[in-house]
């Protein structure tokens, strides 16, 4: 069992890097005047491929630990909660916002954030990037796997902070605290109600009010 357990973890990574580095790939073949639309076409396939791949590896899942060995919540809980985690990450990304704005002297913009809206500005499809598939992805790559992997280790506060940090340093955007707040909150979501569906419905819908609420 620990054998199957640890190849599903990795398949999962793996699918994950892959989904990060084959756009580079698709770019490097691309014709010259073609590299930014191999990036968004690259980018779309990559992770759309790894997000499908994930979703059939969880159908089947041997991942085996305190949180997936637990019930899960009914469904209609796990749709509430996934909701009611809306105000939640707004409120951690309030604070942390406050806290690097104010006494880091980060400012608040983020770089990470400008290149998606540019992205999705000059080709609305990348949508699906931005607000399904990476969502998708990343629930199962920093909440299923790494904080589930971690939780029996160091217990959930230590877990969470943990994997938050590398959620949030992944994302090479300086905002570290702000990503680490909402990661923090999507891990609570998850050891709430023992189902990954729950901050991947979180995860989906603040990427998309985002999304459309800068281009309001």
């Amino acid at each position: 069992m620990k054998k199957l357990t640890s190849h599903t973890s990795i398949l999962i990574i793996l699918f994950y890097l892959i989904a990060q580095f084959l756009p580079a790939i698709i770019i490097s073949l691309a014709p010259t005047n073609f590299q930014t639309e191999a990036s968004v076409y690259g980018t779309i396939f990559s992770f759309t491929l790894g997000a499908i791949v994930m979703l059939l590896l969880n159908r089947k899942s041997t991942i085996r630990n305190s949180l997936t060995l637990s019930p899960s919540l009914p469904r209609k809980s796990v749709l509430y909660w996934g909701i009611a985690g809306i105000p939640l990450v707004l409120l951690a990304q309030y604070m942390a916002n406050l806290i690097e704005t104010l006494l880091l002297g980060i400012p608040i913009d983020s770089v990470n954030t400008q290149n998606i809206l540019v992205f999705v500005d000059n080709y609305p499809i990348y949508i699906i990037v931005v607000s399904i598939m990476g969502p998708i992805m990343e629930e199962f790559v920093f909440r299923k796997v790494i904080f589930g992997f971690l939780y029996d280790l160091t217990g959930g506060i230590g877990a969470a902070v943990i994997s938050s940090l590398i959620f949030a340093f992944m994302h090479f955007d300086g905002h570290i605290l702000l990503y680490s707040a909402m990661a923090f909150v999507f891990c609570f979501l998850y050891s709430k109600t023992k189902n990954i569906a729950t901050p991947i419905i979180t995860h989906i819908i603040m990427n998309t009010v985002v999304i459309v609420v800068n281009f309001l």
